[in-house]
């Protein structure tokens, strides 16, 4: 399943570019099918998401040769289900990185890992019961039309995949270059962002190579392990956000109670007293300063890897695999036709 969905054929390098971007849009697409009735599984949701992301990977990269075919409304029908899956999965980094601190957390800190266990594991409930009532029909709706045209035969002779994908890895390699380079000029949120797709867009681009071109595996592996570094960061930006407004609701609300009190019992009472102990925010404050710490931490790990070089030396290695694609494609024996 895995080789006949993801990776492509050394026959395969001659044909249209269309022809094969559309066979691995359709195998992706066909994976997140058959997940579609399994969204009450975590994990299933988590493959689901990912099948799709890669589809839509296809299709960006290979634009111009699939605009006959996927339309912008399916495009952006495509980009809404997967998108809805984003905050479930956001909830799940934060609730596992709660879980963490949780094993031994200081009285003082209790009352806020407490409520925010809650609050997040109340919100990822309700998250997945959205998922549930309603992704799997969203996805079959604009599934339908789009496998029916991905089936459709409308190829330009004119342009192999092997030589519009050679061009693409040398494009998304320059681009990775150069996004690597901002970051350890400027450490800021948006640079780190838009590194962290620009990988993910070149490691997209590699992985249907694996069969065709070995030493593509390689160069996808070096490619996720510095894009797990930026995807951790951006999860701890994410989460740093939620803190923000999580605390501002946990002032307001244990505000309120105190205010409740403080009209109705004397200020020195047992219960004035222990409602002022059970504030969330001391919690809340330390999960923050944790965040802030490991962020600082991996974006300097992160910095020293790029000032050792190596993304310089997986570039370099991603534009020969760029040359030995375009050579494949002029070595290829030419299919007369691609499975369905």
């Amino acid at each position: 399943m895995v080789a006949r969905v993801l990776t492509v054929k050394p026959s395969h390098m001659q044909r249209p570019v269309g022809q094969v971007a559309r066979l691995l849009m359709r195998k992706r697409l066909a994976v997140a099918d058959a997940l579609a009735g399994e969204l009450d599984d975590p994990d299933a949701v988590h493959q689901f998401r990912v099948a799709i992301r890669r589809a839509r990977s296809i299709e960006k990269a290979y634009r111009p040769y699939l605009t006959d075919v996927v339309t912008r409304k399916l495009r952006r029908r495509l980009k809404a289900v997967v998108d809805a899956t984003g905050a479930a999965r956001d909830t799940e980094v934060q609730l596992a990185r709660l879980a963490q601190r949780r094993s031994d957390p200081k009285p003082h800190q209790r009352p806020g890992f407490d409520w925010l266990q809650q609050r997040l594991e109340e919100r990822l409930e309700a998250e997945y019961a959205e998922l549930r009532a309603t992704l799997a029909e969203r996805f079959r709706l604009v599934h339908k039309p789009l496998r029916a045209r991905l089936k459709a035969k409308r190829d330009d002779p004119r342009h192999s995949f092997a030589e519009v994908t050679a061009g693409l890895l040398l494009e998304a390699s320059g681009d990775f270059a150069t996004q690597c380079a901002n970051i350890l000029a400027d450490t800021a949120e948006e640079p780190l962002h838009i590194a962290r797709i620009s990988g993910k867009r070149l490691r997209y681009l590699l992985e249907p190579l694996v069969v065709v071109l070995p030493d593509a595996a390689e160069q996808a592996r070096q490619l996720k392990v510095l894009q797990d570094l930026l995807g951790e960061i951006h999860d701890l930006q994410v989460f740093g956000q939620e803190l923000a407004v999580a605390s501002e609701e946990a002032g307001a609300m244990r505000m309120r109670q105190l205010i409740e009190l403080s009209l109705t019992l004397p200020q020195d009472s047992a219960e004035l007293e222990r409602a002022r102990q059970l504030d969330e925010r001391a919690g809340l404050m330390s999960l923050a300063r944790e965040l802030q710490t490991r962020q600082i931490d991996l974006v300097e790990h992160l910095r020293a890897r790029l000032r050792a070089g190596h993304a310089e030396e997986l570039v370099t290695s991603v534009r020969g695999l760029a040359r030995d694609c375009a050579r494949a494609g002029l070595l290829a024996e030419p299919a007369r036709g691609l499975p369905d």
